[in-house]
């Protein structure tokens, strides 16, 4: 073989890895946003099970998310369909590119941007939200907490007012007993005076 030859063969080799490396890259994009989407699903439906809605601004975000995910997921799927029929073109000898599948694959990537974001605006507003109430909750209880303490305090600064009272039996008793000494000491007067 001549140095022409081989230039030619390592150029082929060279073109056929590359050109391989390409569709495997340009395919692989495609399955990681097919993956990640189906995933992207099943976390904002588990995030809807466990922490539910908030308000109406937070379910309009997960349904934009779902749906920003599921039409990354059904452009995937359709860019897989029509690149066969591409490549049955390319074989064939045309030469133009398929308008849909740019269309498909810009698609795709844009709704599982809007997806993401969707996502992280969930996470945001249920964030605030949680705190929101946590701040609410706390201040709650520091009322309750100072209205507890307070009728403490009241309830035993007034405490020993209580026992100063004088009871009716102790004091129909001192009365009694007072009348009686006076009594006593009348008698002891009517005595000695006699």
């Amino acid at each position: 073989m001549d140095e022409n030859e081989v230039q030619q063969q390592k150029e082929v080799a060279f073109y056929t890895e590359t050109l391989n490396a390409w569709y495997t890259t340009r395919f692989e994009k495609d399955k990681h946003l097919l993956t990640l989407s189906s995933f992207g699903i099943g976390l904002l439906v588990t995030l809807l099970t466990t922490v539910g809605v908030s308000s109406l601004i937070v379910a309009l975000m997960y349904a934009l998310a779902v749906i920003s995910f599921l039409i990354c997921i059904v452009a995937i799927l359709m860019v897989f369909s029509r690149n066969s029929v591409h490549l049955e073109a390319i074989v064939a000898g045309s030469n133009e590119n398929d308008k849909w599948l740019t269309v498909l694959d810009k698609t795709s990537v844009v709704s599982f941007v809007c997806g993401i974001l969707f996502t992280l605006l969930i996470g945001l507003f249920s964030g605030v939200d949680h705190y929101q109430k946590e701040s609410v909750s706390m201040s709650d209880s520091k009322v309750r907490m100072v209205v507890q303490n307070s009728s403490n305090v009241e309830k035993k600064s007034i405490n020993g007012a209580s026992a100063m009272r004088p009871s009716s039996s102790s004091s129909s008793s001192s009365a009694s007993s007072s009348n009686q000494q006076s009594g006593q000491s009348s008698q002891s007067n009517n005595s000695n005076s006699q």
